[in-house]
């Protein structure tokens, strides 16, 4: 096993483990060889693709005759949206891929600390996949193992697919699957891969639906208590219906068919994302133009129901308003007004809080609202088990340095047993967030997370608090709250 230290190739040293799957070792690495002009990047990821346990000595050897030459193949896919190869270096137990280093978060890690995304953003993101496993199409490959986890998105936005399967080439694919190696994850495998043994680009587009599925919903369509029963899954039940997927439905719902066959094109799907994206940047102006047929429609349908109303009751009284007898009665002209909007329902177990900055949130249902707030414009809600509380904040204009301002926060806190776990900008615009431990003042350990987001022209401090003990349930209560944030219509 290597140690942090260790050269690899002659030439990249390893420094520290990064998060690695089950079937990889993921190290930042150094190049020592980087030469004056800096025409190779100084620091480097190092995978070091081991063979997976649980094979058949005949399977082991087949996997590592043939993981080299398939690493090899998918280092040749050259595209903005996947991950630059540099090297590809031989060992006894698997393959090392030495890739460039990209400051980014895989979309997993994103949905679990943050939660899940909007329709519009996964739509992004989706296109971005489906550019890269086009790319990997025309150079003659295929992923096969396309998952939240396997997404990254940089500081910018840039959303790049990483890590390859062992097995790519169609000749590589069906030699392993005739061996009887399926190889993937089994949440985001498509279900002929494993029951039919078959894989061809219809298979990622199965686990991209798969993976826009969880980037919305903040789950896989298949949740299961073990392995064997998310595999039984896949091959017999439909997807557990999606409550947030919105514009992004029809597309979850072509690429999560059973049949390979019945699933939409990867054309199809562009043009749906393309649709979905282009409506989110047209929204606004859109809806102010609805509006007004909207209302003249309905003005207009009221006065003709009236209409009709009054001659099927005989209303030509005499005299009525002043008129001869047998006059037509003239309908009063009917003042238009706008109806209010239509309010979503919220999320089972919670109940909708509007606050003075011009919001609407999702608080848990029995959640009180604590007075005084800390902050004259923020309110506060506070739960009655795990000394769980939101806090929410409106600033008073966004801030030029949103880590600044974080750090700013950071320096005016008093925190007992203070100790930070991360602070760092998120790839949505104005977003940043701040993770840290402290002690309640009776000795209590705590866990808190600050974000800062925007939201309808404005930016807002959101703060969620438990203790250390109950944080993983309590965060999981967080990403429902902060999905739902939006401006009150």
């Amino acid at each position: 096993m290597a140690v942090a230290g260790e050269v690899i190739g002659g030439r990249y040293r390893l420094i520290r483990p990064l998060p690695s799957g089950q079937m990889s070792r993921v190290w930042l690495a150094f190049d020592e060889t980087t030469d004056l002009a800096g025409s190779r990047p100084a620091h480097v990821v190092a995978k070091h693709c081991t063979i997976p346990r649980g094979l058949s000595p005949g399977q082991h050897e087949l996997v590592r005759d043939w993981a080299l030459p398939e690493a090899a193949a998918a280092s040749r896919v050259r595209h903005p949206n996947v991950i630059r190869t540099l090297d590809v270096l031989p060992s006894r137990d698997g393959p090392w891929l030495i890739m460039e280093h990209l400051a980014a978060r895989s979309l997993h890690r994103i949905v679990e600390e943050s939660g899940p995304v909007s329709p519009a953003r996964a739509a992004v993101i989706g296109l971005a996949v489906l550019s890269a496993l086009e790319a990997a199409g025309h150079a003659g490959v295929l992923h096969l193992d396309v998952k939240p986890g396997n997404v990254l998105i940089a500081a910018r936005g840039r959303a790049v697919l990483t890590d390859f399967g062992l097995a790519v080439t169609p000749a590589g694919v069906r030699t392993l699957a005739d061996a009887g190696v399926i190889l993937g994850s089994p949440k985001y495998i498509a279900p002929e891969r494993v029951f039919e043994h078959v894989s061809d680009a219809r298979s990622d587009l199965w686990s991209l639906g798969a993976t826009l599925y969880y980037a919305v919903e903040g789950r896989s369509p298949f949740r299961r208590a073990t392995t064997a029963e998310v595999l039984q899954a896949v091959g017999e039940a439909r997807p557990e219906p999606p409550q947030r997927a919105g514009p992004l439905l029809p597309v979850l719902a072509g690429l999560l068919r059973r049949d390979p066959a019945d699933r939409i094109t990867a054309a199809e799907v562009e043009t749906h994302l393309r649709g979905i994206v282009e409506a989110g940047r047209r929204r606004p102006r859109a809806v102010a133009l609805r509006r007004i047929p909207v209302v003249v429609a309905a003005v207009a349908v009221a006065a003709t129901l009236s209409a009709v109303a009054a001659t099927a009751e005989g209303v030509t009284r005499p005299g009525a308003m002043g008129a001869a007898p047998g006059s037509p009665v003239t309908v009063p002209a009917i003042r238009p007004s706008i109806a209010p909007p239509r309010v979503p329902a919220p999320p089972d177990g919670y109940t909708w809080r509007t606050g003075p900055g011009g919001y609407r949130v999702a608080v848990p249902a029995g959640w009180r609202q604590v007075k005084p707030s800390p902050s004259p414009d923020g309110v506060t809600f506070s739960g009655r088990k795990h000394r769980a509380v939101l806090g929410i904040t409106p600033l008073a204009e966004p801030p030029g340095d949103v880590l600044a301002a974080l750090r700013a926060a950071e320096t005016e806190s008093d925190l007992a047993g203070y100790r930070r776990l991360r602070m760092e900008t998120l790839p949505e615009p104005s977003a940043a967030v701040w993770e840290y431990t402290f002690e309640d003042p009776d000795g209590t350990p705590m866990h808190a997370l600050r974000r800062l987001t925007s939201s309808g022209g404005r930016t807002y401090m959101i703060e969620w608090r438990a203790t250390r003990e109950a944080w993983p349930t309590e965060l999981a209560r967080f990403t429902v709250v902060l999905a739902s944030f939006s401006p009150a219509a």
